[in-house]
């Protein structure tokens, strides 16, 4: 009788083997599958797309294609509290989009006054590792036009 051999950790994501095969591992521990996450996240996020903002908005994450990959341009975001809900949607469905690892999303956005700071926005999801999912929350710095700076560390 043969034992098969089981996995221990989590697949890595097959762009990333393509792109280094000698460095990146065919499995990641749970640490390294968090930063994949937040790879992946961060690449999602500071891409743009030919979209508008109104078309970004309103297109549903199972709708979207590799064409429109990204965020729209932000720029022509204003400091409202409706522009603040509507970057929530945008990088909530660019996200669900092309993070299926993360489910349950939720994003908040702060867009203080121009003269007080940068906005702000946290990504609160659940990660999808099978048999399990587990919390995994981190913030997002944008710039004043809503592109994204940085993808912080996991709170």
């Amino acid at each position: 009788m043969t034992q098969s051999k089981q996995l221990r950790g989590f697949p890595a994501p097959l762009f990333d083997r393509l792109m280094d095969l000698e460095t990146v591992p065919a499995v990641l521990d749970e640490q390294e599958l968090r930063a994949s996450v937040r790879r992946e996240v961060a690449h999602a996020l500071s891409t743009r797309c030919m979209l508008s903002l109104e078309q970004a908005d309103a297109l549903e994450p199972h709708e979207r294609s590799v064409l429109d990959y990204g965020l729209p341009d932000l720029r022509t975001l204003g400091s409202t509290a409706d522009a603040a809900r509507q970057l929530e949607r945008i990088i909530s469905r660019a996200v669900e989009a092309y993070e299926p690892r993360l489910r349950q999303l939720r994003v908040s956005v702060r867009l203080p006054p121009e003269e007080e700071g940068l906005p702000v926005a946290v990504i609160t999801a659940r990660l999808v590792h099978e048999p399990m999912t587990e919390p995994i929350t981190f913030p997002l710095q944008l710039d004043r036009s809503g592109r994204l700076l940085e993808v912080g560390e996991e709170r």
